[in-house]
């Protein structure tokens, strides 16, 4: 079975009130549309932290980001691959635009912690969520 490292973001801004960014995407696993924490994998040569900035950028175009700490790890399999993913709580800057790759997202909201445990569909996303004060 091979392995695939991948990274993934408990994106939070502070603006008045602390507000977690979820993206709306395509599900791999189940072919629907799902609101997800920003995830991807890890390029040979780049640490967690290089291929987390990567897919913010890539993904929702933020730069002005800062990864604060790891908070969560969890594996799964997925067809015929290990998948080993790292959770990370990044600070964003609430007044930079997001500008979306909609060739991997549909759309993303800024939301309350509450708002987002509803949405979110996959039970380590939430968990993960769970650990943002």
């Amino acid at each position: 079975m091979r392995i695939r490292k991948t990274v993934q973001a408990v994106i939070f801004s502070v603006n008045g009130e602390k507000k977690i960014l979820l993206v709306k995407k395509l599900d791999q696993k189940k072919p629907e549309y799902h609101w997800r924490l920003l995830k991807g994998g890890v390029e040979e040569g780049e640490t967690e932290e290089q291929a987390l900035k990567r897919e913010i950028q890539e993904e929702i175009g933020l730069k002005d980001v800062k990864i604060l700490d790891r908070i969560y790890s969890y594996s799964y399999a997925f067809e015929d691959t290990k998948q080993t993913v790292s959770t990370y709580l990044v600070e964003a800057d609430p007044k930079e635009p997001i500008i979306l790759d909609t060739k991997e997202v549909v759309g993303c909201a800024w939301m309350t912690k509450n708002e987002a445990l509803g949405l979110l569909y996959w039970l380590h996303e939430k968990n993960a969520v769970k650990l943002l004060k």
